[in-house]
């Protein structure tokens, strides 16, 4: 028996095609750069999920169970492809979902697995879960329902995407693209990285796998993979099937685009999406956004060999979802729901940034550099918080960030008080809470790029940080855009422009323009 020829349900019947990227490969110095597009599989809206689970739910114990459980976060990619699995075979799904940051494709996923057939388990994070129900995490079975553990990375499953390897070769060897040098992937929770290191060295695929980790160092080892890929040729051995798994083509760990965390996009993972978008590939910001970020920044350092492959696992969207599915939320998950995608007031930004500022030690609100700063609202340091995002959200090279405070100053004058006390919450939540990525120092003393990623990053978790994010960036935008120097940039000629006749000049049109050192009444404000 030959690789090809293990049990499998039959869903993947066709090779994921090959996009080829010829510009694209030219502007980063590549000879060829190809996108291996796994989802554009037929079966379970795509991804590298339904490779895995069209062997594993072929093989015992899932093959007969009417009902299998799993885990993963509320926007796993993988409980979605298991909730799809389930409704084509006509079973049910335990799932074991944990709280994640919430995005636009994480509530897309939760909201087609609470569609399904599925009955859903709700804990607040990944620790809860383990320390209440460890057994979805360590046991085969739970109550005699067969466990698939997070990511289905079981050799049979693993076994599932090594055929894959054999899959790429016979696209090589018919010309659909050049033998790749190296291959691009994201890591998880090792299954993929390890059934591709095997399949494409079983299929003698001379090339080296670059492995971007998504996940934590704890949960990403050498050893861990080495001893996956060992088990899985194991497994296909006892199929009938020659593997070695010494013939696994080299895996290189690229551990620089994790950011935040698990579950966080970063700067670099959101630029890589757009990337891929402007050029029809479409990827999302968690895994594979991670992984071609990896690609793109071995590009630009000269890193990355002459042909490139990206290995694409990210599944189809959109998907189909019933109107009502809130509904068949555990309670715990609907509140966090709620609270998250609800618009949260100002005085809820107020009380994050409070918070946060609350909890900052001493070190973190002392050793401001003196700056000249006469605001009637804000705080010195508040004006650097304003003057340091500036140029990042605005993009403009050499901006003069403190008066962009100081026009955001003037405005701020009128405000009532309770609106003032908000500004200052907001402005502390941005200058303390980089302890949420876990960043020693406050926002205004980070390098430009890493205070682009740690606005990003509010911005993806949702909810009030992502509140947060959206109103610093109003507030710098308004107080750049008060200054006529920067209205060239955006193509504005002013409230007055050159074309007026001069017979319009001194009409009442003049009535609208402020007196110098004017500032909004109340009711202007309101």
């Amino acid at each position: 028996m030959g690789l090809a020829d293990i049990p499998a349900v039959g869903w993947v019947r066709a090779p994921a095609p090959i996009t080829r990227l010829e510009g694209l490969a030219r502007h980063l110095g590549l000879d060829a750069l190809d996108v291996k597009r796994d989802d554009l599989l037929d079966a379970l809206h795509g991804g590298n999920k339904a490779r895995k689970l069209d062997v594993l739910l072929a093989t015992p114990p899932f093959r007969d169970a009417p009902r299998f459980a799993s885990v993963g976060a509320i926007g796993s990619g993988h409980l979605a492809a298991c909730t799809a699995a389930a409704s084509a075979l006509g079973k049910t799904l335990d799932a074991h979902l944990f709280c994640e940051p919430l995005s636009a494709g994480v509530l897309e996923n939760l909201a087609f697995v609470a569609s399904g057939p599925t009955t859903l388990f709700a804990y607040a994070n990944r620790l809860r879960l383990a320390l209440s129900r460890p057994a979805v995490l360590l046991a085969p079975a739970i109550d005699g329902v067969p466990v698939i553990p997070p990511g289905g990375t079981l050799p049979p499953a693993v076994a599932g995407i090594a055929r894959a390897g054999l899959e790429l070769a016979a696209q090589v060897q018919a010309g659909a693209l050049a033998s790749p040098d190296v291959v691009y992937c994201a890591l998880g929770t090792g299954g993929t990285v390890a059934g591709l290191a095997l399949g494409l060295g079983l299929a003698g695929v001379k090339t080296e796998l670059r492995a971007v980790a998504t996940v934590e160092r704890l949960f990403t080892s050498r050893r861990a993979l080495r001893k996956l890929i060992a088990q899985t040729a194991a497994w296909l051995r006892a199929q009938g099937v020659d593997a070695d798994e010494r013939k696994a083509v080299p895996i290189r760990l690229v551990r620089n685009q994790l950011g935040a965390g698990y579950g966080i996009a970063s700067a670099q993972s959101l630029a890589a999406v757009e990337v891929l978008r402007a050029e029809g590939v479409p990827i999302e910001p968690i895994y594979t956004g991670k992984a071609f970020a990896a690609l793109l920044a071995d590009a630009a350092a000269g890193r990355a060999p002459k042909r490139v492959l990206f290995w694409s696992t990210v599944r189809r969207g959109p998907l189909p979802c019933d109107p009502h599915w809130r509904a068949r939320l555990p309670p715990l998950l609907a509140r966090a729901i709620d609270r998250s995608t609800t618009r949260p007031s100002r005085r809820l930004v107020l009380a994050g940034g409070l918070a946060v500022g609350g909890a900052a030690t001493i070190a973190r609100l002392t050793g401001y550099a003196p700056v000249s700063w006469s605001g009637q609202v804000l705080s010195a340091p508040e004006a650097l918080v304003l003057a340091s995002a500036a140029p990042v959200l605005t993009g403009v090279q050499g901006l003069d960030g403190l008066s962009v405070a100081a026009a955001v100053d003037r405005f701020l004058v009128p405000l009532p008080p309770s609106m003032k006390l908000e500004i200052h919450g907001l402005l502390a939540l941005v200058e303390h809470g980089t302890g949420l990525g876990l960043q020693v120092r406050r926002f205004t003393t980070l390098a430009p790029d890493a205070q682009e990623a740690f606005l990003l990053s509010l911005n993806a978790r949702g909810g009030l940080l992502a509140q947060a994010f959206r109103g610093l960036r109003d507030l710098v935008l308004m107080g750049t855009y008060q200054q006529d120097r920067s209205w060239s940039g955006i193509g504005y000629a002013g409230p007055f422009p050159p074309m007026m006749t001069p017979e319009l000049v001194n009409l009442p049109y003049d009535s609208f323009r402020a007196a110098p050192g004017a500032v909004p009444s109340r009711k202007a404000a309101r």
